[in-house]
């Protein structure tokens, strides 16, 4: 069994997020200075210990470098959106780095494209920065420094506007991603359900997700899950009518 999952406010999330009073949190993820930034709950903490009864891929927009601040397993894994998926063996997988950089050339490049917004997000309320795998430019970043990402919902149209043609946005609480048409996490989980189903054509594949950009991989799979407290699962329950 294959298991393809998101990891931020899938598996875990930040110590603000997690229900008031919880006790027994498990520590998941680290900052750059060494200080803790993710926790699981007793409830999470029980379903990673129920996923270890399959493989579990993390599928996430962190970069490789990040996720290796993550207490979960490294390889194989789908990292930056998709920009960067690590073999089993623990090394970046050649033929997915060579086939992007191919994609990349044919339509603006993200460098060009954060060169040309950034001087909208100047600010101090802002933090930003161009996501890079190697020496390939990815996606661009934009995160407020003032709040938990409301400032965020003034600024982005503003930023839509100066985009190329073809390019998405996705914002998702403090959170505002800016991607290239050929970068997603749908594309990259499929080379890998392909890959890993050329030995096993019967490979029970499933999905983990909490936000819009999950759903795309999460598609491929036999099955998926979200978190009942997710942006995802907001977004699926309206309109229903609970009997």
């Amino acid at each position: 069994m294959l298991i393809l999952t998101d990891l931020d406010d899938t598996l875990f999330q930040t110590a603000r997020k997690c229900p008031p009073q919880a006790k027994g949190l498990e520590t998941m993820s680290y900052l750059a200075d060494g200080k803790e930034s993710g926790f699981a709950t007793r409830r999470q903490q029980r379903l990673l210990d129920w996923l270890e009864q399959g493989k579990v891929v993390p599928v996430t927009a962190r970069s490789r470098d990040v996720l290796a601040r993550v207490n979960i397993g490294q390889s194989p894994a789908i990292c930056s959106n998709g920009g960067c998926i690590v073999a089993a063996h623990g090394d970046v997988d050649a033929d997915w780095h060579a086939l992007l950089h191919e994609h990349s050339r044919r339509g603006v490049a993200p460098a060009d494209v954060y060169a040309h917004i950034s001087p909208v997000v100047s600010g101090d309320e802002y933090r930003h920065w161009l996501v890079q795998e190697g020496d390939l430019d990815l996606y661009l970043v934009v995160k407020s420094n003032i709040d938990e990402g409301d400032i965020l919902v003034d600024v982005e149209p503003t930023l839509n506007a100066m985009l190329p043609e073809g390019w998405r946005t996705h914002r998702n609480g403090n959170n505002l991603a800016f991607l290239p048409p050929w970068l997603n996490k749908r594309d990259a989980a499929q080379y890998l359900i392909e890959n890993a189903r050329a030995s096993d054509d019967d490979l029970l594949v499933i999905g983990i997700g909490d936000s819009h950009s999950d759903v795309g991989f999460m598609d491929l799979c036999d099955y998926a899950m979200t978190p009942t407290t997710s942006q995802l699962w907001t977004k699926m329950k309206l309109e229903n009518v609970w009997c």
